[in-house]
């Protein structure tokens, strides 16, 4: 039994690197792909030129920006929750 154990472990061991070949080739064809400016406008176009030119930039200026938006979130609903009367910013430990 631990024989057959060791052959099946062995052969999806061996397949991983086949699996990742074909997703890098899957990838690489996906980071050919561009976005197609004509009909955009605005901050689409912006965005879309964004990722047509650094994918890198993108990426962080995407992540900075979804952080920003995420703490602009905390601090309305924290306000919010305030003028109801919670209070959301003091934390009891009871032992």
């Amino acid at each position: 039994m631990k024989g057959l154990r060791v052959i099946i472990l062995n052969f999806f061991l061996l397949t991983i690197p086949m699996s990742l070949a074909w997703a890098a080739a899957e990838k690489a064809e996906a980071l050919e792909k561009k976005v197609s400016l004509a009909n955009l406008t605005g901050i689409n176009y912006f965005f879309a030129k964004l990722y047509n030119e650094n994918m890198w930039v993108y990426a962080i200026v995407v992540t900075v920006l979804m952080g920003a938006v995420g703490m602009l979130i905390a601090l309305v609903t924290d306000v919010f929750l305030k003028m109801i009367g919670m209070e959301v910013s003091k934390i009891e430990h009871h032992e």
